[in-house]
């Protein structure tokens, strides 16, 4: 790939890593709480695990989009080769 000056080519966008890292993490640990609060609930009827399940949801489906955010505007942030701003 020809470097055209002094600037450097513009690889794959891949998202970030460190969102996805705790959205996992945050995947796994909500999910075995959760599920324990369903085993504790079958006993006392509360409403722990069905809570703590949502929340782990909207936890990681927040920290998702923030790893993926971006691609939103991807068609933003290509520099073509030939391409000056001035």
């Amino acid at each position: 790939m020809p470097i055209a000056g002094d600037r450097v080519p513009m690889f794959k966008l891949r998202p970030y890593r460190g969102p996805l890292i705790a959205a996992s993490l945050i995947g796994i640990v909500g999910g075995l709480l959760s599920a324990y609060f369903f085993i504790e609930d079958a006993y006392l009827p509360r409403n722990r695990g069905l809570i703590t399940l949502i929340v782990t949801g909207i936890l990681v489906i927040a920290l998702v989009i923030s790893a993926y955010s971006r691609y939103v505007f991807r068609h933003l942030h290509h520099r073509r080769p030939g391409y000056k701003r001035g």
